[in-house]
């Protein structure tokens, strides 16, 4: 029950973040497109809306009946639900993407030029990182503590110690009292909390949509809400790693054959990180032109959208420019920012950004054994 709970969960999580998604938007883009910002409350535009809806429902119902395959099929070993599970979700996602699509294809015949000069071009804003460096340097303080908690209590630690658990509560997964396997998620936490916490550092600086006024203001305080929930995710990721680095010692405490861990605990704390980032986020309304503060404009002014050409947005999701000094900008469809990737700078971050962790989470593999 626990797997098909937490898949569940994702189900659903999935359901409503596409469900909400096209209405985050500035009002003057739907669906990756510049359009007229009334375009929305058009009959045309609540007929697209409720067309992708639907899809949206559809695949995410056509998900949740994949998730009940394992309990239909012989054995129901914890393979099987691996497969299923991933099955289901991949196809809730593959769902959403072309019912996007085909959504961005209804709204292109009316889509305008935007305006396509950012103000104050040349000189980005600088936004400081939140809590200073005495927060920011505390997820890796309290890492290296735990690391330390372990290394004093070394001897005391199993030779073999359970890390995974089948689906009868029996365990199924075996970690040896290596550095691989005792810090092993730590040092993964560690360096996906550095890359976290770079791309903190390069969005405190980018070039603004608005240069002054309430929606320059309004911009900056966005970003400050973006830059605390990135702190708040390595937060969050800390406590996470360091509730599986304590394995050890639970197996050292029950003499080598733990229970599972409850895990209902870590599920309430991800769902409320979830729930109080994505309300501050949606709160913070990037720009303050989201509907209900933009949606009013006159229709002869002109469209600003988020000053970017459309033709440079592939697939309505990925922002290639060369020609844009900006690193990072807004992104068009749901919240926050995403990468240039007409900036080789930007593919290096990424790259980097994955080929880290998945080294050290081989290393992890190979030396735990």
């Amino acid at each position: 029950m626990t797997m098909i709970s937490i898949c569940g969960g994702v189900v659903a999580l999935v359901t409503v973040v596409a469900w909400f998604m096209p209405v985050l938007s500035r009002p003057d883009l739907y669906f990756a497109t510049t359009v007229r910002p009334w375009l929305r409350t058009t009959p045309e535009g609540r007929r697209i809306l409720w067309r992708y809806r639907l899809q949206v429902i559809v695949h995410s119902l056509v998900a949740a009946g994949l998730l009940l395959v394992p309990g239909r099929l012989a054995g129901d070993s914890a393979a099987t639900w691996l497969i299923t599970s991933m099955a289901a979700i991949a196809w809730q996602i593959a769902g959403w993407f072309f019912a996007f699509q085909g959504a961005r294809r209804q709204v292109k015949p009316h889509g305008v030029d935007p305006a396509s000069v950012r103000e104050a071009e040349a000189e980005g804003e600088t936004v400081n990182l939140p809590g200073g460096w005495l927060l920011q340097v505390g997820p890796f303080v309290t890492l290296a503590a735990a690391a330390l908690d372990l290394h004093r209590r070394w001897t005391s630690l199993p030779e073999r110690f359970p890390v995974h658990w089948g689906v009868d509560g029996r365990p199924n997964g075996w970690a040896s009292r290596t550095a691989a396997g005792v810090y092993g998620p730590l040092v993964i936490a560690a360096v996906i909390a550095a890359s976290i916490a770079v791309f903190a550092a390069l969005l405190r600086r980018s070039h603004p949509i608005h240069h002054a006024g309430e929606p320059a203001e309004a911009e900056r305080r966005f970003r400050r809400v973006v830059l605390w929930t990135l702190l708040g995710a390595e937060y969050y990721l800390v406590l996470v790693t360091i509730w599986v680095a304590r394995l050890p010692l639970a197996a050292a405490s029950s003499g080598g054959s733990p229970a599972p861990p409850p895990v209902a605990p870590l599920l309430g704390l991800t769902l409320a990180f979830v729930v109080v980032t994505a309300v501050a986020l949606v709160r913070a309304a990037q720009g303050r032109e989201r509907v209900g503060h933009g949606a009013g404009r006159q229709q002869g002014e002109p469209p600003i959208g988020d000053r970017t050409p459309d033709r440079c947005w592939k697939a309505g999701l990925f922002y290639v420019n060369p020609d844009d000094p900006a690193l990072f900008v807004e992104k068009r469809f749901g919240i926050g920012y995403t990468l240039n990737f007409g900036r080789p700078l930007s593919w290096l971050i990424l790259v980097l950004s994955i080929v880290a962790p998945l080294a050290v989470a081989l290393w992890v593999v190979r030396g735990a054994s």
